[in-house]
């Protein structure tokens, strides 16, 4: 069995380590979301009108008492005898019991089951806004890391120019050197007009979903190794995810209603009996002249005969319905148990390269300290400088997407098996702290 709650080890070492009290962090933002989801708060109104399917239910079987009051006028003509008239009132009080109808127990039953699908409609709900949430969040965040990367990029470029001119005046370097940076720097400039366009969308799409703007936002560490996930048995995500996730469960829930919408129409077949009981003092209703009270205690039992075909009609009609659901269920079951597949073998393959990036940013990083020393001592040319510099920043560039897309792979497969909720992102949260520039790859 898997934990429904991801050990706080895992979680930990994905995310922050130094801080700054102005930066929103995810717990914050994710909480803003789901308190400004307006799919949050429907389901949240659905719930509470599912609560009360069952004291609805409770009420049918339980006694039903109603009153009233009338005036009445009447007139008697009679042959031979003079016409009467007068005017009567009177109230009535009436008494209702159901002995035996299974069509009302059986509602009892399902009751229950309409509270249960409500409940996890509105966890379902809860747990779409939160992923929604800290997608939106990563989103933001990498395209903040794009911006400040490009920034880096045109920054040593520009170094790299300036190095380069110098060179040209002191003949040690041809104007097609510096074509080649400055073709490079046109180049670099419209990636950041991109990554500024990206940014404001990003920073757009979060505030849409929490309904404020959230600047700056907490980052991760630089140096953080992402863990395996726990198990590490893809088969026992797959049938956690079929077993417990939200949508299976709804239609878990979708077919046991069905099933008691069989019931209840096969029920139609079967008699009801009940006691009814009336009291009506001073004749009201009774037509007669003087006061009179009327008591009366009866128990019906009504049998059905015959209704053309309905009673039929209805059981084939649940019946297929049932069906429904029941297949309904299982494409449900399906479709959770590839998708914890899928997040779970996404986790891993990103797991993986994301710490062979690292470990090919470093090179880069190499390649470029020795190229740039080579090209001091003239065995190395400045286009192999910005070369070398152009893979070390398209590599941080490959190692950031990866790892944000790996730890959204790992909140994913948490919801695909119902066990992402606010308590992880509480668990997150102590260690979500910013610092400035404490987002680049280890040196």
């Amino acid at each position: 069995m898997i934990d429904r709650r991801l050990t706080a080890s895992v979680l930990a070492v994905l995310l922050f380590s130094h801080g700054h009290a102005s930066a929103a962090d995810l717990p914050q933002v994710v909480e803003q979301a789901v308190e400004h989801d307006a799919n949050v708060a429907q389901a949240r109104a659905s719930y509470d009108a599912a609560r009360q399917a069952v004291p609805t239910a409770r009420a049918a079987l339980l006694p039903q008492l109603s009153g009233g009051w009338g005036r009445g006028y009447n007139r008697i003509d009679t042959e031979d005898f003079p016409r009467s008239t007068y005017w009567q009132s009177g109230w009535t009080v009436s008494l209702t019991q159901p002995l035996f109808d299974w069509t009302r127990w059986t509602a009892y039953k399902q009751a229950d089951v309409i509270e249960a699908r409500g409940a996890v409609e509105f966890g379902g709900a809860q747990q779409a806004s939160i992923l929604r949430a800290a997608k939106a969040y990563f989103d933001e965040l990498a395209a903040e890391d794009e911006l400040r990367r490009i920034d880096d990029y045109l920054a040593a470029v520009d170094a790299e120019s300036d190095q380069l001119q110098r060179r040209r005046d002191a003949g040690e370097a041809t104007v097609i050197d510096l074509r080649e940076a400055q073709t490079l720097r046109s180049e670099i400039v419209l990636q950041q007009r991109v990554a500024q366009n990206a940014l404001q969308t990003k920073r757009r799409a979060l505030e849409q979903v929490t309904g404020a703007p959230f600047e700056p936002l907490v980052r991760l560490n630089g140096a953080t190794v992402l863990p395996a996930a726990a198990p590490a048995d893809p088969d026992a995500w797959a049938a956690q995810a079929r077993e417990h996730g939200f949508d299976v469960q709804m239609r878990q829930l979708d077919w046991r209603i069905a099933q008691y919408d069989v019931s209840k129409a096969q029920a139609a077949h079967y008699p009801v009996a009940g006691v009814t009981a009336t009291y009506t003092p001073a004749g009201a209703a009774a037509g007669y002249a003087r006061p009179t009270t009327t008591t009366t205690a009866m128990l019906t039992v009504t049998v059905p005969i015959f209704s053309g075909g309905e009673l039929q009609a209805k059981v084939r009609a649940s019946a297929a319905l049932e069906d429904k659901a029941r297949n309904g269920l299982l494409a449900a079951q399906r479709d959770a148990e590839a998708a914890a597949r899928d997040s779970f073998a996404r986790y891993e393959a990103g797991r993986e390269r994301t710490a062979m990036l690292l470990d090919f940013v470093a090179a880069c990083r190499d390649t470029l300290a020795a190229t740039q020393a080579g090209y001091k001592v003239g065995s190395r040319t400045s286009t192999d400088v910005l070369r070398a510099m152009n893979a070390l920043y398209v590599a941080q560039r490959d190692w950031r997407a990866a790892r944000y897309d790996t730890i959204v792979a790992l909140l994913q497969l948490k919801a695909d098996t119902a066990t992402l909720n606010l308590d992880d992102i509480a668990a997150i949260s102590t260690l979500l702290m910013v610092q400035s520039g404490d987002n680049k790859p280890p040196a």
